[in-house]
C-alpha cells in the first residue's frame, strides 16, 4: 500500500486523499444517520439547522458529497492520461453534480418523511387563514393556512361562495376534494376586504 502511494505522482495523491477523506465522512455520516444520531442535524453554511426543509444547498451533507465527486472524478480522468488542468475541471463538474443530486434527494426524502403521516381528514371542522385568494364557486384554488395534527400547513383550497376569499379573511374547512384539497367556507365574522 505505501509502495503504491509512493509511486502515485503528487496530482494524484491529492485528488485520492481528497476522495478518500471525504467518502470517509460520507459513511460516519451515513451510519450515524442508520443509528439515529445524524439524521436531522445538518448544518447549513447560513448557521442555521436543516433539519425541517432539506432546501439548503450548501450543507455538511451536499459539501461532503461535491468533495466526493471532486476528488474520485479527478483520479479517474488522472487515470486516463488527461491533463492536470482537465482533471480539475472533470472534478469540479462532477462535484457539483453529485452536491445537487444530494441536494435533490435530501430535500425529497425530507418532504416524504415530513407529509407522509398528515392525514387531511383531520382538517374537516379546522378553522384557517386565507393565504392566497380563493376565487368563488370552484373558480380555481386558493391557499388555506391552518394547524392540522400540531403543525401549521399551507394546502390547497376551493370554495362555493358567491364572494372570492381574500387574503387574511378566515374560513372554516367543510369537506376534502381529492385527499389533500380542501373544501372551506367562509365565517360569518370573518372581515370582508
Amino acid at each position: 500500500m505505501i509502495n503504491w502511494w509512493s509511486s502515485l505522482v503528487v496530482e494524484k495523491q491529492i485528488f485520492y486523499a481528497i476522495g478518500i477523506v471525504a467518502i470517509s465522512i460520507l459513511v460516519v455520516q451515513i451510519f450515524l444517520t442508520i443509528i439515529g444520531i445524524g439524521a436531522h442535524h445538518d448544518v447549513s453554511l447560513s448557521g442555521h439547522g436543516d433539519h425541517d426543509s432539506g432546501l439548503s444547498l450548501l450543507s455538511i451533507r451536499t459539501i461532503t458529497a461535491f468533495f466526493v465527486g471532486f476528488g474520485w472524478g479527478g483520479v479517474i480522468i488522472l487515470n486516463h492520461g488527461y491533463s492536470l488542468v482537465a482533471a480539475v475541471i472533470g472534478g469540479f463538474a462532477t462535484g457539483l453534480l453529485f452536491l445537487f443530486v444530494t441536494a435533490l434527494l435530501i430535500r425529497n426524502l425530507l418532504r416524504l418523511q415530513g407529509s407522509g403521516n398528515l392525514d387531511y381528514r383531520n382538517a374537516i371542522g379546522v378553522v384557517g387563514t386565507v393565504y392566497s385568494t380563493i376565487p368563488a364557486q370552484e373558480r380555481g384554488g386558493g391557499q388555506l393556512e391552518l394547524v392540522v395534527q400540531g403543525r401549521l400547513i399551507t394546502a390547497e383550497a376551493y370554495s362555493k361562495t358567491a364572494e372570492d376569499l381574500k387574503p387574511g379573511s378566515k374560513a372554516r374547512v367543510v369537506n376534502l376534494i381529492g385527499q389533500s384539497t380542501l373544501l372551506v367556507e367562509p365565517l360569518t365574522n370573518s372581515p370582508k376586504a
